[in-house]
């Protein structure tokens, strides 16, 4: 008599078993929508991060050298006259030339480090500038949260701005040199025009997650001029041709006789 055989019955599986294949599918899921996310947004991070650093370095070379409109050609250069009103010689004033460039490098460094802390940008006021609003508010004030709609991930520019936005702060770290020139130009028989300029450099490196971007952008700013008038010479003929000698004299009893 053969024996009939019965089949097994399989049970569901435990429920520790569930909770666990279920932890880790998310998990990998969770992972790999970040590399996505990562791979989508990070070339248009450094697309912004390339602008934004040329955007700062200018923006805080024009505000940080503001104050240059406060010296003229008399501040940086000392003139020494002869007992005929003549110029006998000229020098720079280093003080004042190391007052300019010592303001100019605190306050692209202050302008950087107000970038950083959210604040805005005004040297006669050092309080905060309250954010009542979060990431939202901030958007309109802070120059370095920037918002990317999570449509960029996909690379298609129908998709590009739907989504949520994503908001990432940038971190600037700018190093600044600061230099003062001058520019001579001669005119007339014994004259020179100079000219003092403020140069300025710096090296804005814009930090986003896992990578960053660095840009260097050198401004000259004009300070302010002044002529030199030295003693007419004698005799005089340019860069070429003859002397031509000055007859003073002559000239002097010529004017007594004409009285």
């Amino acid at each position: 008599m053969r024996k009939r055989r019965i089949p097994r019955k399989f049970g569901s599986p435990p429920a520790q078993i569930i909770l666990i294949l279920t932890v880790i599918i998310f998990t990998i899921a969770i992972l790999v929508s970040i590399m996505v996310i990562d791979r989508g947004i990070k070339p248009t991070l450094m697309e912004i991060a390339t602008e934004k650093t040329t955007e700062f370095a200018t923006r805080a070379i024009n505000r940080a050298v503001s104050f240059t409109e406060d010296y003229n050609f008399s501040d940086i250069a000392n003139i020494t006259y002869d007992n005929n009103g003549n110029v006998a010689a000229y020098s720079l004033d280093s003080a004042a030339m190391s007052e300019i460039t010592r303001n100019a490098t605190n306050r692209v460094e202050e302008y950087f480090h107000r970038l950083n802390r959210g604040d805005p940008i005004f040297y006669d006021d050092e309080e905060p500038f309250p954010y009542e609003e979060g990431a939202t508010d901030r958007i309109n004030d802070d120059p370095t949260l920037v918002e990317i709609p999570l449509g960029q991930v996909t690379g298609n520019t129908v998709l590009a701005n739907l989504g949520p936005k994503v908001p990432i702060n940038l971190e600037v770290i700018g190093t600044v040199r600061t230099n003062i020139t001058r520019e001579q130009t001669e005119f007339g028989i014994n004259g020179v025009w100079i000219s003092f300029y403020l140069e300025v450099e710096t090296d804005v490196q814009v930090i986003i997650p896992f990578t960053s971007e660095v840009t260097t952008v050198t401004a000259e700013i004009y300070i302010d001029g002044g002529a030199i008038l030295g003693d007419v010479p004698d005799f005089y003929g340019g860069n070429s041709g003859p002397s031509i000698a000055v007859p003073r004299d002559e000239i002097g009893r010529d004017l007594q006789n004409t009285e």
